[in-house]
């Protein structure tokens, strides 16, 4: 998303919370640790990764931007394996091996992380409070082989976070995070026919305490997903393979509650209404190949959603046709074209007026007031790659369309609203671009350069700005990754990341009134933060019996912008024109880490 400390993916025009995060399977509503500086993916126990931005395979719904596929690894079942990496802000351990022999195995992964433990000795401001951080998570896979048609698969998550920022908000803390579990039945029916059937959970809670200016209270929030899965592919012939499938998903959540904390305190506890929503969807889907040089791939996917009548709307019903396709062409065996459109819905909005994906943002149903997201987009691509594959390019267009986005309305107010629908506007959003892409795949010497140029707007009718830059907004975005394995024992690593910066909504006059100093906005999403640039360095070497890597975050010290707000130079609100200003934050500066992983 290109602000400091975070993780956020925007894609082609949308927010971070239009993706699609599936951990074998489940959702993970909130994919970040520590503010979004960590993923919560452990890389020891991850097999793979699949990013679809432009076609959708028809077996993926609910989001609106992308689908990110996580599939952790299944376990070694020949030998058993343990592997430790100690760090300066992280620790992890992993254990792997056979239950039964060829048969069955299984997989644990834990991590504890201590970044808050980090900038406190790095920090050289006897002024500032150093910040509380730290998290964990668990990663664990089970699985075993009936017999040559059935094999059954068990994996669990789980992971949360703690921390306290008295810089950004004095007595401010946070909790949240993520647990998932899936079971999976994968059953053959025949040499041409599979199925999987999956059942699947997901919970997020987050809560946060505040005691400050004499509110002390407890913010808490909670959400549960319950999905049952069923999916079926038969290979009709080496061009053509047909899928289908359907899925049910009910979706509950307590958007927020608030209870007293600590003493001394005057707020009233209270609790908004359970939201609830329950969803059905099928699909089918064809893969053909043709003509020797072409490639179809496309179907339908038909949702249904059906939610209750809350304080203010009635039960709703929609149902929602999500046609994709795509259509490639092999001019030869270095160059390839391809086409696609893609629909898919979100049945999911998320209320946010943070511009770094805090959270406490909240998740909310679709319903009679705020009809489900409808995305439509189109794509145009080429790929080339040298015949020997030492050299890969890409170049794809874009444009998307996307129906229903929410936003607040002017002046609203947010806090405890039991009707947060009344202060919401619904629109539409459009966003295109280019993105170039070069990589160079063999040899001592490796790495890609991406560049993307796009645009995005909102549009929504009934606010002050009726057209404007959304947040993720950024016109220019441009990653550089290179590694150069020096010998056999010595490898160099370095990433270059640069964007434009993000767009907030920010003073531009301020006035006395009564001794008290009041300010002048900007239009929506005015203003333009400074660039985000930063370079990362690392250099890794191999051991007999371990890897020692060294590496430095952000080497030349950019003080990128993490926030920006308005302040009267103190605690006290009553202060002279003269003190009231603008605030940069930043989270860090130069970040070294050393980091030993060795198997046991």
């Amino acid at each position: 998303s290109g602000n400091e400390g975070a993780n956020n993916i925007s894609v082609r025009g949308s927010n971070q919370w239009g993706n699609l995060v599936l951990l074998d399977e489940a959702i993970v509503f909130n994919p970040n640790h520590a503010l979004s500086f960590f993923s919560v993916f452990n890389n020891d126990a991850v097999h793979n990764v699949n990013l679809y931005k432009s076609y959708f395979p028809l077996n993926y719904g609910g989001r609106a931007s992308s689908v990110i596929d996580v599939r952790m690894k299944e376990g070694n079942n020949k030998e058993s394996k343990r592997k430790a990496t100690v760090g300066l802000v992280s620790s992890k351990v992993m254990f792997e091996g056979p239950l039964k022999k060829d048969k069955s195995s299984y997989l644990v992964a834990a991590r504890f992380a201590y970044p808050g433990v980090t900038c406190s000795l790095l920090g050289d401001d006897d002024d500032v409070p150093n910040p509380e951080m730290y998290f964990y998570d668990v990663n664990a896979k089970f699985n075993t082989i009936i017999n040559d048609r059935n094999r059954i698969y068990f994996s669990l998550y789980s992971g949360g976070d703690h921390t306290v920022f008295d810089e950004l908000v004095r007595g401010y803390g946070m909790d949240w995070g993520n647990a998932t579990s899936t079971f999976r039945w994968n059953h053959t029916l025949n040499q041409k026919t599979y199925t999987n059937l999956s059942a699947i959970f997901s919970n997020y809670y987050y809560r946060y305490k505040n005691y400050a200016d004499g509110l002390h209270y407890l913010w808490k929030s909670n959400m549960q997903s319950y999905q049952l899965k069923y999916d079926m592919e038969h290979n009709t012939s080496r061009n053509l393979r047909i899928k289908g499938g359907g899925a049910l998903h009910f979706f509950t959540t307590i958007p927020g509650s608030i209870d007293n904390y600590g003493v001394f305190t005057h707020v009233v506890p209270y609790r908004l209404n359970r939201r609830k929503m329950l969803d059905f969807a099928l699909y089918g889907e064809v893969e053909y190949r043709f003509a020797s040089r072409f490639q179809l791939n496309g179907g339908i996917r038909l949702s249904a959603l059906r939610t209750p009548s809350g304080p203010d709307y009635g039960a709703s019903t929609f149902i929602v046709p999500e046609p994709r396709a795509e259509l490639y062409y092999e001019v030869n065996r270095n160059h390839r074209l391809n086409i696609s459109f893609n629909q898919a819905s979100q049945n999911l909005h998320m209320l946010s007026n943070s511009s770094v994906g805090i959270s406490s943002d909240m998740w909310v149903p679709a319903n009679e007031k705020l009809k489900p997201e409808i995305m439509r987009q189109f794509t145009a691509g080429y790929e080339w790659n040298q015949s020997d594959r030492n050299y890969t390019f890409s170049l794809e267009a874009f444009y998307r369309k996307t129906d229903h986005i929410i936003d607040f309305k002017d002046d609203v107010n947010l806090f405890m609203n039991n009707t947060i629908e009344k202060e919401v506007e619904q629109g539409e959003s459009e966003s295109y671009g280019v993105e170039f892409y070069l990589s160079k795949n063999r040899g001592a010497l490796t790495g890609w350069a991406s560049y993307t140029l796009s645009h995005a707007r909102n549009r929504l009718a009934n606010i002050r700005d009726t057209e404007y830059r959304p947040v993720y907004d950024r016109p220019h975005n441009l990653k550089l990754f290179l590694n150069y394995n020096i010998n056999k024992r010595w490898s160099l690593s370095s990433t270059f990341s640069y964007s434009s910066g993000m767009n907030l909504t920010l003073p531009v006059g301020k006035y006395e009134l009564h001794g008290a100093v009041l300010y002048i906005y900007s239009s929506r999403n005015g203003y333009r933060a400074p660039a985000f640039h930063q370079l990362d360095l690392s250099g890794t070497y191999r051991m007999r019996k371990g890897t020692l890597t060294c590496s430095i975050i952000n080497l030349y010290g950019r003080k990128n912008v993490f926030s920006i707000y308005a302040g009267r130079g103190g605690e006290e609100y009553y202060k002279p024109m003269d003190i009231a200003q603008t605030y940069k934050i930043y989270l860090y500066g130069i970040v070294p880490s050393i980091t030993y992983s060795f198997e046991f």
